[in-house]
């Protein structure tokens, strides 16, 4: 049962002794909460806010807000509508918000042990302080995760890749490589407690078509009533 668990922290392990000196690249750390509503058996509502501090882990520069609809046709299947606003500070200290409409769709299914999923997501954005246009962008995120157990409690530690096409650039301009685990914490008042752990590689290419790499280690507090 844990050689799943054990196959995913070695690829961890493989990929950090791969990867290049981490001396010009940024420490973050990323805190999310979500609070989820089922309504029946097949549709959720959820408001899921974060905040993002930079600069080895100093400066509070990003916190956003997304909230929307879920709906489960099927244990295969989960369609999402989103509305996001996002407040960004650029390194000149400005300031750019970001409003912006997701349709997610992600398949989902179990190969053996392992649950196998990929969110798509395609958002329409409007950016201010900049050209005010919309701009289109696509996500993908196949992700893969092991349920198990550590003793008497429950774990789900997972890989997953985050890729976004900018079709404003016209060019794949960002991705997002986790490594984490998910812990259910139990029932509390009525409601179902998760905590989300991880590590994330943020690799993000410039106007000047170079990249840069941040190294962020985050959370996630999921509620669900």
């Amino acid at each position: 049962m844990r050689r799943g668990a054990s196959a995913l922290l070695w690829g961890l392990g493989f990929w950090l002794l791969a990867y290049p000196s981490w001396a010009e690249d940024d420490f973050q750390i990323w805190k999310t909460l979500e609070m989820k509503k089922r309504l029946g058996g097949t549709w959720e509502l959820f408001f899921r806010p974060e905040i993002r501090i930079r600069d080895d882990a100093s400066e509070l520069f990003y916190h956003e807000y997304r909230q929307g609809v879920r709906f489960k046709p099927s244990k295969h299947l989960v369609l999402g509508l989103n509305y996001l606003f996002a407040r960004n500070k650029g390194a000149s200290g400005k300031t750019l918000d970001e409003h912006a409409g997701e349709f997610d769709y992600t398949p989902q299914g179990s190969w053996g042990r392992f649950n196998l999923s990929m969110r798509g997501r395609v958002a329409i954005r409007t950016l201010q302080r900049s050209a005010g246009e919309q701009e289109f962008q696509l996500r993908f995120m196949p992700k893969i995760a092991y349920p198990t157990r550590i003793g008497s409690r429950k774990v789900a530690p997972y890989l997953a890749e985050d890729l976004f096409y900018d079709y404003s650039r016209d060019a794949w301009n960002q991705h997002r490589f986790f490594v984490g685990a998910a812990f259910p914490l139990g029932k509390r008042m009525g409601a179902e407690f998760e905590l989300d752990a991880y590590y994330m590689a943020q690799g993000q290419r410039s106007a000047r078509k170079d990249w840069n790499t941040n190294h962020t280690l985050g959370t996630r507090l999921s509620v669900q009533w």
